[in-house]
């Protein structure tokens, strides 16, 4: 419990995590050297935390999500077996760079303060994201999205920086907190996911929205009447929306077109690269590299395809062992958070729909960046005193 008078601090620990947090559009853009904006960030944040260590007094925090991320990269480092090319070294590395930030991150005790940044965090993260959407001009065939340092990010990836932002919103309305300009801002990502005309991105804004009217519902009765009130304000936003949109995208969000060109042929390298895993001997367990590509005949050519489908590439890149631990870091990171950090949970379900068409690699923070998230020690009053004093370094 917290001395009469004293108040809650947020030590430098949590402001350089929040700063990372919101820099996640920089993870888009890389240097001569090929290293992202973003990951030339972390260095010093890390080093820093690293280093800090020594004068952190109180117990460090372990939990069921780390440990089996830990199992999780033990899987990825396997592979190695299969392939050890440089590229393959490579993606390996930078996955162990992911377990040693989550640790960095997530081993220290956070009072209510400092988790609450790491919420707000994800809400400057979103007010950024629209702007840069709606006014930066960026856009990759003919759909918007943004560009930095002469980067431009895929549109089905930028998507995936909305949900965990809008899953945040979705809590504060919830709790009442800064409603208006959670409002504004979840529907302006919203808008600019369609913009983006990413399908895969908007049926995981479809999903986020209907994990918070589940997870947070009181009972079932309150959960119908707020499903309702979701579906008719779904459709109105729609009506209201649809004449504004480009051509283009009204097009591309059609049932048509999605039906015509089978998901951008999706569907074909879904069942292709199954059929080559039914067939599999060894690569079953160990898999086939981290890095491994599928070649297949797409649209009259031979080409090489990764899944679009992340539970698909890893059960083809790092066999069952990889997918079982992977499913088990999710279902770990849900049950975690589902009680008394929901919206990471609902952002979960959110990011996991955007997986199912789209495959996720080191350098896809928005996924790696809500584990980190799962991963974080629940809030507690810290006793500010001259013994822990060190936390605030």
């Amino acid at each position: 419990m917290l001395q009469a008078g004293r108040r809650e601090r947020i030590g430098i620990h949590s402001i350089l995590a929040a700063v990372y947090f919101i820099a996640l559009p920089l993870t888009i853009t890389v240097n001569s050297a090929g290293d992202s904006f973003l990951k030339i960030l972390t260095i010093p944040i890390a080093a820093f935390m690293l280093g800090t260590l020594i004068f952190y007094k109180e117990p460090l925090e372990l939990n069921i999500v780390q440990g089996l991320f830990v199992v999780y990269i033990l899987s990825v480092m396997t592979t190695l077996f299969a392939d050890r090319s440089s590229e393959s070294m490579e993606f390996v590395v930078g996955y162990i760079q992911n377990a040693a930030l989550m640790f960095c991150i997530s081993i220290r005790k956070y009072n209510e303060k400092e988790i609450e940044l790491f919420e707000n965090a994800q809400i400057v993260l979103l007010a950024i994201i629209v702007f840069m959407g709606l006014f930066g001009g960026a856009s990759y065939a003919e759909r918007t999205t943004i560009q930095i340092f002469g980067g431009v990010s895929d549109p089905n990836y930028f998507s995936g920086f909305f949900i965990l932002p809008i899953a945040v919103c979705l809590d504060k309305i919830k709790k009442k907190k800064m409603v208006i300009l959670s409002v504004v801002l979840m529907l302006l990502g919203i808008y600019v996911v369609l913009l983006s005309g990413s399908r895969g991105g908007l049926l995981a804004v479809i999903a986020t929205l209907l994990a918070h009217v589940v997870l947070s519902a009181k009972d079932f009765k309150n959960m119908i009447v707020t499903m309702c009130i979701l579906i008719i304000s779904a459709a109105m936003f729609w009506i209201i929306i649809l004449p504004v949109l480009p051509e283009n995208i009204v097009e591309r969000l059609s049932i048509k077109e999605i039906i015509e060109s089978r998901g951008t042929y999706r569907g074909d390298i879904w069942l292709s690269m199954l059929s080559e895993i039914g067939n599999s001997t060894w690569e079953l367990f160990v898999g086939r590299g981290i890095n491994a590509k599928h070649m297949m005949i797409v649209a009259g050519k031979m080409q090489e395809v990764v899944a679009h489908n992340n539970f698909i590439q890893v059960l083809y890149n790092q066999g069952f062992f990889g997918l079982l631990s992977f499913c088990g870091v999710c279902l770990a990171a849900f049950l975690r958070n589902v009680k008394k950090r929901t919206y990471v949970s609902v952002g979960l379900v959110g990011i996991l729909t955007l997986t199912l068409t789209l495959t996720v690699n080191p350098s896809i923070k928005s996924f790696w960046n809500l584990i980190i998230y799962a991963s974080l020690a629940f809030a507690v009053n810290k006793k500010i005193d001259n013994d822990n004093e060190g936390d605030n370094i």
